[in-house]
């Protein structure tokens, strides 16, 4: 009499004749293949392709902003080319050097035309010359500070500090401040005014 375990190899042999078994077993295979296949062959492909993607996404924006950029340069450079020949304007207005002695030759000049007389000029600290070839961008705005005592009449030295203030050499007029004072029994105004001088220095 056949014993249990002999029972279920002969049935197990019975079922894998039969073709329904052989086809489930060919499925089971293709299957098992296409997984194989799609975890050791296919993701790497597709892990590639979708960083080639990322790339080229990637490419297209840089594409895009140097565009923009070279749009943006084009655009600079015909403004440039419109505003060259009244650059020098720009540098009169606002130096790449200190110029202290020419400043100071401004004033006197303006007040000699004014007919106001300067009775003290003063500079708190001299400022450092640099040379005008140094690069821009190692430039960065300063000033130096001017103090002057003036006397004359106030519809002259009222036209004096105007000639300052619209001078295309920038002065900046920080304070001006009046005074009388009486000398051989005449009333004498007097003026007190603070200046800053601008100009492009070395940054150190």
């Amino acid at each position: 009499m056949p014993t249990q375990r002999e029972k279920i190899t002969r049935t197990l042999n019975d079922f894998y004749q039969r073709p329904v078994a052989k086809v489930s077993l060919e499925l089971f295979l293709s299957v098992f293949a296409v997984i194989f296949f799609a975890v050791f062959a296919i993701r790497p492909t597709l892990v590639t392709m979708s960083d080639l993607v990322k790339e080229i996404e990637d490419k297209k924006d840089l594409d895009q902003k140097l565009t923009q950029k070279i749009a943006s340069l084009s655009t600079a450079q015909t403004s440039y080319l419109d505003v060259q020949e009244r650059l020098y304007l720009l540098v009169q207005t606002l130096p790449s050097t200190p110029d202290l002695i020419h400043s100071v030759k401004i004033i006197e000049k303006l007040a000699v035309d004014r007919g106001v007389l300067i009775d003290s000029l003063t500079v708190s600290e001299v400022p450092k010359e640099i040379s005008p070839d140094i690069q821009f961008s190692k430039l960065k705005k300063n000033s130096f500070p001017v103090s002057m005592s003036l006397s004359g009449e106030y519809e002259d030295i009222r036209d004096f500090v105007q000639d300052l203030i619209s001078y295309r050499r920038l002065f900046v007029t920080d304070t001006v401040i009046f005074s009388t004072s009486e000398e051989r029994g005449q009333k004498k105004l007097r003026v007190n005014i603070s200046l800053s001088i601008p100009y492009f220095g070395d940054k150190k």
